[in-house]
């Protein structure tokens, strides 16, 4: 349905909402706690509040442009967007310039300035995100939609790495500069939140520009018969689930994970961060060919499935980092580093393929198109999860023990196995699910994953 250079227009998009969401979901919780002094409790409520409005917007937003007509000039799913990317991006910005606007001392005034433009942020990501990614199952076939998710899957890991390793870098920067965000840092931090704002707006040109929307018929639909349309599908329900219980863990992990890699690591400068970014995003480009080429073979629910164990067992190591006297703390944090992204990738690398599958079946049995109701429905138990998730690292990044002369953030030292919790909690369920309907051999999908291994070396 789309040409090789559609294909690429349309996963391009991705590239600076990528980048923005990045820098957000993990540079927030750092920036308002270490250098805007916020306090960390009204921090994770605030970042907890922006992950409500993007999950209930996203809701109403999947199902408003569903309903929409495509015979409009903007189209039903274009009309978001190009209303939408020049809204994020200005949130954007506002977001990441406190120390240009607001007081250093009154804690309320911070916290409304985080709690308004977090939630504008959240909203209008919804607002722009969820039509876009409802219109990859109404231009491409089945046969192609594993490649466009590897594509927008490639381009995830560029705006990821690009966003992740400004997080590092530029925190390095801002912890070198004695006035910190209100320094020099705090200029070239504004800098950089303009560029990233104009790039996120370039990359949708494009596809807008040169992906045509196929014409759909559209019926009115009740959103809350619409609604109970998902949840009696079992397996879309089985996945959304066990990973809104994985997004508590995930979240509490990222918003944490500077201060980890500060505090108990001990890499603090920019040129170490930059070093530590670049080497886990080596890990990523080797954790994804590793995993798509698993899938092939056993299919998307076994290669999570797998990857959920591996977590499992090796997330839970973080009260051990630092401990082992002959081996420098650095090294340790490389390595739980590495084992921890090399597991987190499969999850990252099949959501959209995993995504754009229900909703394809669910047209093909009802021949009606739910694309938008099924990428939108999600976020709100998604983002209520990472709700929990913010407010739990402002819990634990306050939780401190002072040994002698030193304070140690018992928080960052359990980080690990409190994640792990939510992996366990999660495995059984996603183990329930079908999250390969299109793949033939029932066998592949019906025999456990370790039996396949086991028989495959025999």
């Amino acid at each position: 349905m789309l040409t090789v250079r559609q294909k690429i227009y349309y996963s391009m998009c991705r590239t600076g909402t990528t980048i923005l969401l990045n820098v957000v979901f993990v540079a927030t919780f750092w920036m308002y706690t270490n250098q805007v002094n916020l306090d960390p409790v009204l921090n994770g409520i605030g970042n907890a509040v922006g992950k409500i409005v993007i999950g209930i917007s996203s809701v109403v937003v999947g199902i408003v442009s569903d309903s929409l007509s495509s015979k409009s000039k903007l189209g039903r799913r274009k009309f978001f967007i190009w209303t939408g990317a020049p809204a994020l991006a200005f949130s954007f910005v506002m977001l990441f310039t406190p120390q240009f606007f607001i007081p250093l001392g009154s804690q309320t005034t911070k916290f409304v300035w985080l709690l308004v433009w977090n939630s504008a942020f959240h909203l209008f990501y919804g607002y722009l995100v969820i039509p876009y990614q409802s219109w990859m199952p109404e231009i491409t076939s089945e046969t192609e939609r594993i490649q466009v998710s590897g594509l927008m899957s490639t381009v995830n890991l560029i705006g990821s790495a690009i966003g992740g390793g400004f997080v590092l870098v530029m925190s390095g920067f801002i912890s070198e500069d004695p006035q910190g965000i209100y320094g020099n840092a705090g200029k070239y931090l504004l800098i950089f939140a303009l560029l990233f704002a104009v790039l996120e707006l370039l990359f949708f040109l494009p596809a807008l520009l040169k992906i045509k929307e196929k014409k759909i018929e559209v019926k009115k639909k009740k959103a809350w018969s619409e609604i109970k349309i998902a949840l009696r599908n079992r397996n879309y329900m089985i996945w959304v689930g066990g990973f809104t219980i994985l997004n508590v863990g995930v979240t509490i992990m990222s918003a944490l994970i500077l201060d980890f890699v500060e505090n108990v690591i001990g890499i603090v400068n920019a040129k170490e961060k930059f070093l530590f970014a670049a080497v886990m995003l080596c890990v990523i480009v080797l954790g994804f060919l590793f995993w798509g080429r698993f899938a092939k073979k056993f299919g998307k629910k076994w290669s999570l499935i797998v990857a959920f164990t591996w977590l499992l067992i090796w997330v839970p190591i973080t009260p051990l980092i630092g401990k082992i006297t002959f081996i420098s703390p650095i090294v340790q944090g490389y390595v739980f580093g590495i084992g921890t992204v090399f597991g987190i990738s499969a999850v990252y690398l099949f959501s959209y393929a995993i995504l754009a599958d229900f909703a394809d079946k669910d047209e093909r049995d009802t021949f009606e198109n739910r694309s938008g109701l099924y990428t939108g429905f999600k976020s709100l138990p998604f983002n209520i999860a990472q709700a929990i998730g913010f407010i739990t690292a402002g819990f634990l990044r306050g939780w401190t023990k002072v040994v002698g002369s030193e304070t140690i953030n018992l928080g960052l030292v359990w980080l690990g196995p409190i994640c792990a919790i939510f992996i366990l909690l999660s495995l059984p369920i996603i183990w329930k699910g079908d999250f390969d309907p299109f793949l033939k051999d029932e066998k592949v999908k019906t025999t456990s994953i370790f039996k396949q291994i086991f028989s495959k070396k025999n």
